[in-house]
């Protein structure tokens, strides 16, 4: 379970740890770039501005750091949890990530994902990827009232796996850019139907 821009691991583990099945094993890695203002992000923006996370794509220096980040996750994962299935996922930032671990050879072994208050980095090549691999499961949660990332880039997420074939579990919340608790509790009942 990953956290967003400006989170730490250290924010993002009671969460994973009170939705986490019993039996599971739980990996919170934190990102490896510092952010100017506080926290880890996964990405660097070229510009920390209010609205960077609206632009429609990333640039090629940003989609560097993804690529830089997927190779220290996939070394992570390697390492931790080296076999069995895989459910990923995260917030904002770690959200799109764990859409991005569908491009590394794990992904055959990725059963399921989490994508909570995020957008998509690569739709192109996602779309291409989700052809390749066998349908699985996703579950989505989005704020109606998010302004950091609005739902529609939230709802692209939701079509591109739905026309994939996967299937999707939906909360569409009327908060902002945030995991509210009222739905921790949906989210455990998704994953402890992998056990």
């Amino acid at each position: 379970m990953m956290h967003g821009m400006t989170g730490d691991a250290s924010m993002m583990r009671p969460f994973a740890e009170k939705i986490l099945p019993e039996g599971w094993t739980l990996l919170v890695p934190e990102a490896r770039f510092s952010h100017p203002n506080r926290g880890y992000t996964w990405w660097r923006y070229e510009d920390f501005e209010a609205d960077v996370t609206r632009r429609m794509s990333l640039s090629r220096k940003e989609l560097m750091d993804v690529d830089s980040s997927l190779s220290q996750l996939e070394k992570l994962i390697a390492e931790e949890a080296p076999l069995g299935p895989l459910v990923v996922g995260g917030f904002s930032q770690g959200g799109a990530m764990a859409q991005e671990l569908l491009q590394l050879p794990i992904a055959d072994r990725i059963q399921g994902v989490v994508c909570m208050g995020t957008r998509l980095v690569r739709p192109m090549e996602l779309r291409l990827r989700l052809s390749e691999l066998e349908n699985q499961r996703l579950f989505w949660m989005h704020g109606e009232k998010d302004l950091r990332v609005p739902i529609e880039d939230g709802w692209a997420i939701a079509h591109l796996f739905e026309s994939a074939g996967w299937a999707v579990e939906l909360i569409e919340h009327p908060k902002g850019h945030m995991i509210p608790t009222e739905h921790h509790q949906a989210l455990k009942e998704w994953l402890m139907t992998f056990s």
